[in-house]
């Protein structure tokens, strides 16, 4: 096992119940952080979201740096950032699934370049009670019916052992990894129309005039 690792950031901005931060720590030296902001999931579709994921990144990192975890931040495709990662890099790579298919496929692309770069990793369940495919008709085909699909899942659920408990050990020292890394405020819309100020003052329970002020 490598003496870093890297626990790859996606929506998972928390310490608590965060299966592959927990796995990272517990078994490695020194560990990192990692957020890739790809702005080609946010430009002119989600710039109201660019104020959340800027408070969110900035908060999420002054969390991980009482447990000496560097949280960098890289603005960039994901499959290009991952192919550059190579063997003799030693560093290992962990994260948590996202269900969405378009996430899905950039997931698979990703696992291939690990593969194929002799790169250590491993992805864990994410935001959900059961795995998509645990919950199957006795004929092992996808309910159609919903009333018949939730009683499945909700059975499978419950009869499912405790949760673990996901410690995320401090680690001895804090490290970087990635060069060229970016500031969370480097992520702010550099425009904000009206519609979009209104958004964000009203996630942030700000008046339109209060935010302005900012």
């Amino acid at each position: 096992m490598t003496k870093n690792a890297i626990a790859w950031i996606r929506e998972d901005f928390r310490i608590d119940h965060n299966p592959a931060l927990s796995y990272a720590t517990q078994n490695h030296e020194n560990v990192i952080a990692l957020y890739i902001y790809n702005k080609t999931d946010f430009d002119n579709k989600r710039e109201a979201q660019k104020w959340w994921l800027f408070k969110s990144l900035e908060t999420f990192k002054s969390e991980l740096s009482k447990y000496k975890i560097n949280l960098q931040i890289l603005a960039g495709d994901e499959v290009d950032i991952f192919s550059k990662i190579k063997k003799k890099d030693e560093v290992s790579i962990y994260w948590n699934k996202i269900y969405e298919p378009d996430v899905i496929a950039k997931g698979k692309k990703i696992r291939d370049v690990f593969l194929k770069n002799e790169i250590e990793f491993k992805y864990f369940k994410g935001n959900i009670l059961n795995e998509f495919q645990e919950v199957t008709k006795n004929d092992g085909t996808p309910f159609k019916v919903f009333t018949p699909f939730w009683r499945n899942a909700e059975q499978k659920y419950l009869g499912l052992p405790p949760s673990k408990n996901y410690i995320v050990k401090k680690k001895t020292k804090i490290i970087s990894f990635f060069k060229n890394c970016v500031e969370p405020k480097s992520i702010l819309p550099k425009k904000i129309g009206i519609k979009n100020l209104r958004i964000i003052g009203k996630s942030q329970g700000m008046s339109q005039k209060k935010f302005l002020t900012i």
